[in-house]
C-alpha cells in the first residue's frame, strides 16, 4: 500500500505574499520552475543564481531565502542552508508571511514543509516543532484538524507509527474526507493488526474516501473474501471516476481484474 503525501496538497493550495510586499504567485511559480529546471539538469549553481538574483532585487521576500536554504541543504551545503533559514526567520518579525487566503504563516512552518516535500521528514518535524502552538491555532483556526493530520502524516512517513497515531486519532474526529482514518488503517495493516486495519479503512471508506475504499478492498482480497474485495474496489473506482483521478481509476481497474482472474 502506498504512503500518501497529503502535504503536497497543502503546498499546492498556498499562494504566498509578504505583507505590504506582495509576491505574485505566478511569478513565484516561474522563478521556481526556472531554478529547479536547472537543478534537475545538474546545474545547481545556475538554480542558486536565479534565486540569489531575486533575493537581491527584494531581500524582504523571505520565501526565496527559505527555498534557497532548502536547495543548499539538498546539495549538502549545510552551513549555507542554516544561514539562509536563520535570516528568513529573523526577517519574518518585520516581514511576516501572508498567504493568498489572508492567513499568516510562520516561515519555520514553510521550511518544514519544504523538507517534507523532499521527503526529509526528520528535518521537517524539527522545524515544524519550533512553531508556537498559538501560531498553529491562528494558521489553522478554520481547519483545526489540519495541524494534527500534518504531524500525523509526517510522523508516519518518518517511521514513528505510535506518534503518528496520537495525531491521527485527533484529526480523525473532524476529518470529513476520511484521510486520517485511511492512514491509521495503513499503520495497523503494517503492524499486522488486521482487525484494527479493517475498522479504520471502513471508517475512511464510509466517508467516501477512495483510498480507504481501495485499501479495504485490497485487505479483503488478502483475507480471501473476494466478494467484499470486488465490492470495495469497484466503489473506489467509481469514486475516483467522479473526482477524475485517472491514476487511481487505472490502479483500481487493474486490481479488479486481478481479483476476477483469481476466481477462475
Amino acid at each position: 500500500m502506498k504512503k500518501i503525501l497529503i502535504f503536497l496538497l497543502i503546498l499546492s493550495n498556498l499562494s504566498f505574499a509578504a505583507q505590504n510586499l506582495p509576491v505574485n504567485s505566478k511569478e513565484l511559480d516561474k522563478i521556481l520552475d526556472q531554478a529547479f529546471e536547472n537543478i534537475d539538469r545538474g546545474n545547481t549553481q545556475k538554480g542558486v543564481s536565479i534565486l540569489k538574483k531575486k533575493i537581491s532585487e527584494n531581500p524582504t521576500e523571505i520565501i526565496y531565502k527559505a527555498i534557497l536554504g532548502s536547495i543548499y541543504d539538498g546539495a549538502g551545503r549545510k552551513n549555507e542552508a542554516e544561514k539562509e533559514f536563520d535570516e528568513a526567520v529573523r526577517l519574518q518579525e518585520k516581514y511576516p508571511f501572508i498567504a493568498g487566503d489572508g492567513k499568516k504563516y510562520d516561515i519555520r512552518f514553510m521550511i518544514g514543509m519544504f523538507y517534507g516535500f523532499t521527503e526529509d521528514y526528520t528535518s521537517a518535524l524539527k522545524w515544524l516543532n519550533q512553531v508556537d502552538e498559538k501560531e498553529y491555532n491562528e494558521m489553522f483556526k478554520d481547519e483545526p484538524e489540519l495541524k494534527d493530520f500534518l504531524f500525523g502524516i509526517f510522523n508516519y512517513n518518518d517511521n514513528n507509527p505510535e506518534e503518528a497515531k496520537k495525531y491521527l486519532f485527533k484529526s480523525s474526529i473532524h476529518d470529513k474526507e476520511g484521510l486520517s482514518e485511511n492512514v491509521l488503517g495503513q499503520i495497523y495493516f503494517a503492524e499486522g493488526n488486521q482487525k484494527e486495519a479493517i475498522k479504520w479503512f471502513l471508517a475512511s471508506a464510509n466517508k467516501g474516501n477512495p483510498g480507504g475504499q481501495g485499501n479495504l478492498g485490497y485487505l479483503y482480497y488478502q483475507l480471501g473474501d473476494k466478494k467484499s474485495a470486488l465490492e470495495w474496489l469497484q466503489r473506489a473506482f467509481e469514486t475516483a471516476k467522479k473526482t477524475k483521478d485517472n491514476d487511481l481509476m487505472k490502479e483500481m481497474q487493474e486490481s479488479i481484474k486481478e481479483v476476477k482472474n483469481s476466481q477462475k
